[in-house]
């Protein structure tokens, strides 16, 4: 028995990568909805990604998903006419990197609040979900009874507040009324 030669399809664009993921799909006899299904995607996504009209474009997690569910891998490697291209681009157009300047891999400034929270948020995430497994059904309860109050005690204020508000605008405009009869 002979194995299979492995295909090698040069990619340089987004378009291209998915023609070859398609291609590769219908070399496998694989429907669209086994294909979603094999590659954790939404029911429906891959015809709305790999169809004509390519409706959906795949982002970088969900396209390396694509990649190994239709047995496929990604190679990067230079392209001396491509490079030789972005060179001479940069010699005419851009100041080349000082030495003093940041290393690449070296940031300058500490993280942004926004990578913190995007970072941190999963966390706190998981860790709530395990404290709530850990709560007895009794400590479950009582802490839905507890947001349960919180929320009706929100909602109670904002009545109030709306109220109190609306009683000050008629009373303005009684005010208003009084003071031009007068």
């Amino acid at each position: 028995m002979t194995e299979p030669v492995p295909s090698i399809t040069e990619v340089t664009s987004y378009t291209e990568l998915i023609a070859g993921i398609r291609a590769k799909v219908e070399r496998m006899n694989l429907r669209q909805a086994d294909f979603d299904e094999l590659a954790g995607f939404a029911p429906g996504l891959s015809g709305k990604v790999f169809g004509m009209l390519q409706v959906r474009t795949l982002r970088l997690e969900k396209l390396f998903d694509a990649l190994r569910a239709a047995g496929l891998r990604l190679r990067v490697e230079d392209d001396p006419d491509q490079e030789a291209k972005m060179l001479a681009r940069i010699a005419a157009n851009y100041n080349l990197r000082e030495a003093n300047q940041s290393r690449p891999g070296h940031a300058s400034t500490t993280p942004s609040s926004a990578v913190l929270t995007r970072v941190f948020k999963a966390m706190g995430r998981t860790g709530g979900k395990a404290r709530w497994h850990r709560k007895s059904k009794k400590a479950r309860s009582d802490h839905m009874k507890m947001m349960v109050m919180a929320r009706e005690k929100k909602r109670r204020l904002k009545k109030l507040r709306v109220a109190k508000t609306k009683r000050n605008r008629d009373a303005a405009q009684i005010a208003t009324i009084v003071s031009v009869s007068a």
